[in-house]
């Protein structure tokens, strides 16, 4: 068995063994040393006496909850049966494994989030022509892309970031790199910061010392094929590059869809899609045994074909996750009102990855606005959809031969409302709701085979029978009666031989070693017929058979094992004939999962008074009375809305100032949010809103380091900036939140000053600006800058406490009133006083300064916008021009004397209250080692 064993392990490396025995699988050696630690299971041995062999087991019937822990934590899972009966060979029973579970080839519920889509990617690549490929393999979901020039690197990885894959393929000839830590080439390529491509993928190329890998090096006691987390969440796992042959990938891809060209696919001359395609396709059929035949289609795609939205964009907005964790709240919490996971889960993907083409975003507002409007046609439509079941995943398990009874009751359960949502939405005016209409099938064959042949309420596994309605078969139903009436039966034919022979005390009785039996006593055996065969001699009685009874024997026994036998059969044909008929099934259940999406986006609307937007061509943006969805459903206070109007010309760059807790954030997140919620097709939280289409939303909001990359907090904040500067263009939306606070202030002023005029001057990358400052100097930029605007987060002080008015108006903010949040926040009342101590004195000394520059200068104003551009020392010499040459001068000298005001005033308090605990001490009064103790402190505090 254990020669078997490792038989079988060798032909599936990289993976855990479950080694079907009896009713456990078992696990042996490292397998079992990593089960037992990663499940927390019992670790035993056998032959413990002379070669002990690690073990340790589940029972198969839960074996699929602890496969689901082994897959989570990156683990390849192959599932190994006994394909013949122990009872029919006196040999070692035979083994075969007839499936491998890996984190991204899931299809069993426990490993499958209703509403959340399991991506398996593939990536390859062939000088600056990159390819990639996407499958769900629960639903049969296949889309593949292709990327060429030097930013196509960047443009994968934000369709890696996007979908979000489970589990990554690459060739082989990678995987040493893989193992002792990507170069920096490499890196960069699968998994680097924005920028070019990679001179060149060679696999022989060593990492350059000093480059940080990228992925983690592969621990000893993880199987190959795992990995630690990458940061995009994916498992690794290298393929052989002979699976990568374009020839072979492009055979296997006509095959799967029985075409003779992929030019109706898009993928002519997209060799490194097909190639990536290819791969996914073959490791899926592999992992699952099985031919995959509902995978029906590949939908090839343009990264523009959507509004791209990266990683750090949906972390920093919390569309789908709270940057608070689990207690927190998230934009998808407030707009899925979805009641299939199938809607669930194409809802979620809207917001991921809104539309970009304006008619077809437009569909979706009047379907939206047709629900809206009807009520009653809105509530019996999700009240008909909650009667549907996934069927999209339906069709995958019924297609790779994993369904159960059950999923065939509830196909066509679900499939019986669709001729009700037919005849509702049929009077609706909406083009889109009348595509989506004539798409969904009624399928009457298959609810008619289903009703035919299904119990109404079938047992959840087969081998429980009565799984097969009775009038399906004959032979099943003869079987059946045979089975339930054998009592009856035996009592008949005991009755008769009992006439028959007349010894009345005659018994038919069954054990398990002879099976039934007549059993006569010792008195009457002289009256037993001739036709008895004699089977057992006992010491009171003797014990016969017959040729009737040995045929009811076997009628009997056998009948139960070919119930199940047969019934197996019979539902094994039925899920046939349902599989040839996926694609008519998941056209259905795609259609059904939009109308999902749709009243959900209706009824969000409805709920929380969401208005129709109008989009235009045009690049203005006009929001009247927004507000964030997020903090409107569950802030117990009344939200405050607020207005924002940009354009590509006059107001393209909004500078906001405003005190702390005022609420710039969050006016930048409801801007970004508005014009999600707008081109994924949803009504937004306005009063009204004209909204350009976007090709990109870019956020740089909140405080994060990445130590695991030796990446500070302030490193990661320029590399996300350096992003935005590379890649925005005129059609993106960027939210800048304090940039230039992680580091001293006139740096970081600097910076935000030169990255504030770039946005504004850049041909290129002149993108619409909200831009969040506690730099005061910054609104300088709206005198100098004839598309920059200054804006601020009003608040005012009564009976000597801030009110936080949380009003986005024209102009500039005086105060940021950081102490008044620090009293909110809890600091203990000295730490405040002693605060506000300070800022008093660094504030009278400023304007002490200030008024000594402005006397010598000749001049009473104030110049910030002077002190903003002498001290950017880092803004290109084309920012500034000879007219301001004196203006920069005076700036240079007032920066100066205001640091040292500031310096000098912290000197002078610090040595103040020294000389004040001086005049308090009495000399007389202290040893002269106290004394000392004194100095040596005052000494200390002195600056």
């Amino acid at each position: 068995m254990l020669r078997q064993y490792q038989e079988l392990k060798q032909q599936h490396p990289g993976t855990l063994l479950f080694f079907r025995l009896g009713d456990f699988y078992e696990l042996f050696f490292d397998d079992a040393v990593i089960g037992s630690r990663e499940l927390q299971i019992t670790l035993t041995a056998r032959h413990k006496e002379r070669d002990p062999v690690p073990m340790c087991g589940v029972p198969h019937h839960s074996a699929a909850n602890y496969i689901a822990r082994l897959v989570r934590k990156g683990y390849r899972v192959a599932i190994c049966e006994q394909t013949e009966e122990a009872g029919k060979t006196k040999k070692l029973v035979r083994r075969e494994v007839v499936r491998i579970v890996t984190p991204g080839t899931p299809i069993d519920p426990q490993l499958l989030e209703s509403r959340e889509s399991v991506y398996l990617a593939a990536v390859c690549s062939s000088g600056e022509t990159i390819g990639a490929a996407f499958l769900d393999i629960s639903t049969g979901e296949f889309r593949a892309t292709q990327e060429t020039g030097r930013d196509a690197w960047a443009r994968i990885r934000a369709d890696l970031e996007s979908y979000a894959p489970k589990e990554l393929l690459f060739p082989v000839s990678l995987a040493p790199l893989v193992k002792t830590g990507l170069s920096g080439k490499i890196q960069t390529a699968l998994f680097g910061s924005a920028g070019g491509p990679p001179a060149s993928l060679d696999q022989n190329q060593a990492p350059t010392a000093g480059e940080p890998p990228a992925l983690p090096v592969i621990e000893s006691q993880l199987p190959p094929g795992s990995s630690n987390d990458l940061g995009l969440g994916a498992t690794l796992t290298p393929l052989e590059d002979w699976k990568w042959q374009k020839e072979d990938c492009q055979g296997l891809l006509l095959e799967q869809f029985k075409v003779r060209s992929l030019e109706g696919y898009g993928l002519v001359r997209k060799d490194e899609a097909i190639r990536a395609a290819g791969a996914c396709l073959k490791y899926a059929q592999e992992t699952q045994r099985a031919a995959a035949a509902h995978v029906t289609d590949l939908v090839y795609f343009e990264p523009q074909d959507h509004l791209i939205l990266d990683s750090v964009t949906v972390r920093n907005l919390e569309l789908v996750e709270s940057l608070a964790g689990g207690s927190g709240r998230s934009l998808l919490q407030v707009i899925d009102q979805t009641v299939t996971g199938m809607g669930g889960r194409l809802l979620r993907a809207w917001l991921l990855r809104p539309c970009i083409r304006r008619g077809e975003v437009e569909a979706r507002l009047a379907a939206v606005g047709d629900l809206v409007a009807t009520q009653l046609t809105r509530d019996k439509l999700r009240t008909l959809l909650k009667g549907v079941s996934d069927l999209e995943r339906l069709a995958g398990r019924i297609s790779l031969g994993s369904a159960t009874p059950r999923d065939l009751v509830a196909l066509s359960r679900s499939l019986d409302q669709v001729p009700a949502i037919r005849e509702l939405l049929a009077p609706l005016p909406s083009t889109l709701l009348q595509v989506l209409v004539e798409n969904t099938d009624e399928l009457p064959d298959i609810r008619a085979l289903v009703a035919r042949a299904i119990s109404d309420d079938p047992p959840l596994k087969l081998s429980d029978g009565d799984v097969i309605r009775e009038g399906y078969s004959v032979e099943l139903d003869e079987l059946r009666s045979v089975s339930r009436n054998a009592k009856q039966i035996i009592a008949t034919l005991e009755a008769t031989e009992r006439t028959r022979s007349g010894i009345s005390n005659l018994r038919i009785r069954f054990n398990g070693v002879f099976g039934y039996y007549i059993e006569v006593s010792k008195a009457n055996s002289a009256r037993v017929p001739a036709e008895y065969e004699r089977r057992q001699t006992l010491a009171n009685a003797e014990r016969f058979t017959t040729a009737e009874l040995r045929d009811w024997e076997k009628k009997v026994l056998g009948a139960e094992e070919r119930i199940i036998q047969l019934e197996t059969e019979l539902f094994t044909a039925v899920c046939r004939q349902v599989a040839a008929e996926t694609k008519r099934i998941q056209t259905t259940a795609r259609a059904l999962a939009a109308l999902d999406a749709l009243s959900s986006a209706a009824e969000t609307s409805a709920r929380q008074r969401y208005a129709r937007p109008l989009m235009h061509d045009s690049d203005e943006l006009e929001i009247v009375q927004g507000r964030h969805p997020v903090i409107e459903a569950f802030s117990e206070q009344r939200f405050v809305p607020n207005s924002v109007y940009l354009n590509n010309s006059t107001d393209r760059l909004l500078i906001i100032t405003g005190p702390n807790m005022g609420g710039k954030s969050t006016v930048l997140r409801q801007t970004a949010i508005i014009c999600i919620l707008a081109q994924m097709g949803c009504f937004v939280p306005a009063e009204r809103a004209r909204l350009p289409l976007l090709d990109r939303v870019w956020t740089r909001v909140g405080a994060s380091d990445d130590l695991a990359r030796g990446r500070s907090t302030f490193m990661v904040e320029m590399t996300e900036t350096a992003a935005i500067l590379h890649s925005a263009t005129p059609r993106s939306l960027v939210l800048l939140d304090e940039i230039g606070r992680g580091t001293a202030t006139f740096d970081g002023l600097s910076i935000a000053w030169a990255v504030a005029e770039y946005l504004h001057d850049s041909a290129d990358h002149a993108a619409k600006t909200l831009f969040a400052t506690h730099y005061h100097e910054l609104t300088e930029l709206a005198e100098r800058l004839p598309g920059a605007q200054n804006y601020q987060i009003t608040a005012t002080e009564r009976e000597g406490e801030v009110v936080f008015l949380h009003r986005l108006e024209r102009g500039r903010a005086s105060k940021s009133y950081g102490i008044e949040v620090a009293r909110l926040a809890g600091l203990p009342p000295p730490v405040l006083a002693n605060a506000r101590e300070v800022l008093a004195r660094l504030e009278r000394y400023e304007l002490d300064v200030f008024a000594e520059e402005d006397e010598a200068l000749g001049t009473t104003e104030p110049k910030a916008a002077a002190l903003a551009a002498g001290i950017s020392e880092s803004t290109p010499e084309s920012t500034t021009s000879p007219a301001n040459d004196d203006v920069l001068a005076v700036a240079a000298r007032r920066a100066g004397r205001k640091r040292a005001a500031a310096q000098s005033s912290l000197f002078d308090l610090a040595n103040e209250r020294v000389v004040s605990e001086l005049r308090s001490t009495d000399p007389d009064k202290l040893s002269p080692d106290e004394a000392k103790a004194l100095l040596k402190k005052l000494r200390e505090r002195s600056l």
